[in-house]
């Protein structure tokens, strides 16, 4: 709302300097002069959601804001129907609810987050990925630049490593009106500007960067080895264990580059961009519900359709040992908060995250490969 107020008072040549934040905040927020400044550090084209509500009460935006981040769980369903089918039919849940009880996504509700917009342009992306729209998808990807280190992560795997040069052009023309947009709020200093925020942005407002609250690599590597080594060793170990895991990634992607199940690269996607992003916070979590929701649908639909005891097994049969590594991921990350709850020192290690998510990572690696092309097509 600060953000809001600085571009339509005419103060959005300022919009990345801290100290016209901090006065703008104090002005609008006095209450906000002793807690300290909570500055918004994306790219301007994002105040443009914010805008309609802008104008109300802060309470009452508040509350707005609250309604409008319920709706799009249940719009994010609705869309997610296509892929959840099996999970539906057989625990008679509807998905919106399978996303209320996923802790980010409450993280979120709870913090006034724009997750849950990122999460839904994700979503659109697949469906017009789906559909043959490929042009669109890559579009709605760029909107999603106002966290674009994630967006463009999940761009590189979705879309230019499978050669997608229609979706790569769409998110260009997106990145375009993004970038055009942002411009104008800003004017011809944003780029300085805005990249000089984010170099300091960790020393004027640290308690947002410390990594063992952040549920990646990063953040469980640094925590985990901080007992031993100092930073200065523990970051080419970070570096080398996320390459890993990206070369991974990137290798399935390219091997599978022909096959046309979207979901799973999305959800591959996804899951790689969170373990090795340098940057997450526990609401940016809330996008993990698209992987969860696919690889939990896929699993029941195997096993729903698995050969009976007249029929022998087939290449198709899901395995046990796989079924149960996804359960455990599942409910590692949806039973965090609850197992943390008579432990305050889990609560506040939301790196130990990263630990089912590398399980599940892995199940939807093998998950993809072992797809056969006959599934990937249907």
């Amino acid at each position: 709302m600060t953000g809001v107020e600085m571009v339509r008072s005419g103060e959005g040549h300022e919009l990345y300097r801290f100290d016209a934040q901090q006065r703008a905040q104090t002005r609008l927020y006095p209450g906000t002069r002793v807690s300290g400044l909570l500055p918004f550090n994306h790219l301007a084209f994002e105040l443009l959601f914010y805008w309609p509500i802008s104008r109300l009460p802060h309470q009452t935006a508040l509350l707005t804001w609250a309604l409008i981040n319920v709706c799009l769980v249940f719009l994010i369903a609705w869309l997610l129907a296509p892929y959840t089918g099996a999970l539906r039919q057989v625990t008679g849940i509807p998905v919106g609810l399978h996303l209320l009880g996923f802790y980010p996504v409450m993280y979120v509700l709870g913090e006034g987050q724009d997750s849950l917009i990122f999460l839904l342009l994700l979503v659109l992306s697949l469906r017009s990925m789906d559909a043959g729209f490929t042009f669109l998808a890559g579009f709605i990807l760029a909107l999603a630049c106002f966290k674009f280190h994630l967006a463009l992560l999940i761009v590189f795997f979705v879309i230019f490593l499978r050669g997608k040069w229609r979706a790569l052009a769409g998110c260009a023309a997106g990145g375009i009106l993004v970038g055009g947009v942002s411009l104008a709020m800003v004017g011809p200093h944003l780029v300085s500007s805005y990249l000089n925020m984010l170099r300091n942005q960790d020393v004027m407002t640290p308690w947002g960067f410390v990594p063992w609250f952040m549920p990646n690599l990063r953040g469980l590597l640094q925590w985990g080895l901080s007992q031993w080594l100092d930073i200065g060793a523990i970051l080419p170990i970070i570096f080398m264990a996320s390459a890993v895991v990206g070369v991974v990634a990137s290798w399935l992607v390219l091997r599978n580059r022909a096959q046309q199940d979207a979901s799973l690269v999305y959800a591959v996607a996804i899951l790689t961009t969170v373990l090795i992003s340098y940057h997450l916070h526990m609401q940016d979590l809330s996008m993990v519900a698209l992987p969860i929701l696919v690889l939990v649908d896929r699993m029941v639909r195997d096993w729903t359709s698995r050969p009976s005891a007249d029929c022998p097994a087939t290449a198709g049969t899901p395995s046990l040992a796989w079924t149960i590594a996804l359960m455990l991921a599942v409910a590692g990350l949806y039973l965090f908060r609850i197992a943390g709850e008579p432990f305050l020192i889990l609560q506040i290690r939301g790196c130990l995250l990263a630990l089912p998510l590398i399980l599940l990572w892995i199940v939807a690696l093998h998950t993809w490969s072992a797809a056969r092309p006959s599934e990937v097509a249907a």
